[in-house]
């Protein structure tokens, strides 16, 4: 096929407080193999010079694929990324944290993904090198992705690790080098847990965004993460790559990553985020609700009360929630 073009990406950055890594942060972007993509930074009202800092970054880039936008009060998480998607309109869009970076073949890599010949998914997902505030790296991988981390090394005294996967040591350049990994996996179960990164390590059709963004900001201030990808994963699965092709970045001042001691299966958050996965998924169930028309349009009638049964189940007690479950099987 000779005149079909390779789509464009849209990148949004929003930045709230971060004037030590939104520079790198773009730098990371702008150094891209590919290079057909538009990028809007969005300040939420920050209150430190995290503008000054941004101007500066775009001033030296030079480059008219990147804009910056200010808001005029700070909207929070899901408000600050609303406008970045007003403002851009490409068919595939990623969103960035301030402070984390990406690698330069990640949207390469996510793209070529997106355009396997065997399913087409509503979002790609990749694993991470964890790094510092000073860009030092700490570890390898992010070690519960693409895993349910319940059971991920459950009756295994010895779990064996694939030496390719162990880097080279150059000990004069003082850099560590991972052999190149190719492996793809497809998850399309609609089940409500976490097998992710972050959203820095994903790319989205755009087409599903509209469907599952949320409406409310002030109600979305934060969290906005979790909604948008369950609800993604719930209405078109997903494609994980097995390669950490960005650099999620603990600083000490991460809303979410607050545990400083990393091994093992110590999760990188302290807090019990029960409540809040809670509250997220009645929210997600009460917009399925509110908005069906405009769901059963995308799904279809027997896929979004297959959807709606799916997610009913993941608010009740496990015995219950399988009589939901084969409630689904019926549809």
């Amino acid at each position: 096929m000779t005149e079909t073009s390779l789509p464009k990406i849209s990148v949004v950055v929003t930045c709230y407080n971060t004037r030590d890594y939104i520079a790198a942060a773009i730098r990371s972007v702008a150094r891209q193999t590919l290079r057909d993509f538009e990028c809007v930074i969005v300040d939420d009202a920050s209150t430190d010079d995290s503008v000054a800092v941004i101007q500066r970054a775009l001033d030296e880039l030079k480059d008219a694929r990147f804009s910056l936008a200010r808001m005029e009060k700070n909207a929070g998480q899901t408000g600050a990324t609303r406008r970045g998607l007003q403002l851009t309109k490409a068919p595939f869009v990623c969103f960035l944290d301030s402070d984390d970076l990406w690698h330069e073949t990640f949207l390469e890599r996510h793209l070529a993904a997106h355009l396997n010949e065997s399913y087409a998914v509503g979002f790609t997902a990749c694993n991470a090198r964890l790094i510092d505030g000073s860009d030092t790296l700490i570890a390898g991988t992010v070690y519960w992705f693409g895993k349910d981390r319940a059971v991920a090394d459950r009756g295994q005294a010895f779990a064996p690790i694939d030496a390719a996967r162990v880097p080279t040591i150059d000990t004069d350049k003082k850099t560590a080098t991972w052999q190149p990994q190719t492996p793809y996996r497809l998850y399309t179960k609609r089940l409500v847990h976490w097998v992710w990164v972050s959203t820095s390590s994903m790319m989205f059709r755009r087409s599903v965004i509209d469907l599952v963004f949320p409406d409310d900001d002030e109600t979305y201030r934060l969290h906005m993460d979790f909604y948008i990808v369950v609800m993604a994963q719930m209405v078109s699965g997903s494609l994980l790559i097995d390669e950490a092709l960005y650099s999620y970045r603990l600083h000490g001042r991460n809303f979410a990553a607050n545990n400083p001691v990393l091994g093992g299966r110590l999760h990188m958050s302290a807090r019990n985020w029960g409540a809040t996965y809670a509250t997220m998924l009645d929210r997600m169930l009460a917009a399925m609700v509110q908005n069906h028309d405009r769901f059963e349009a995308a799904l279809g009638v027997r896929q979004y009360r297959k959807m709606l049964l799916h997610m009913q189940a993941a608010r009740r007690p496990t015995i219950i929630a399988w009589i939901w479950r084969l409630r689904s099987l019926l549809v």
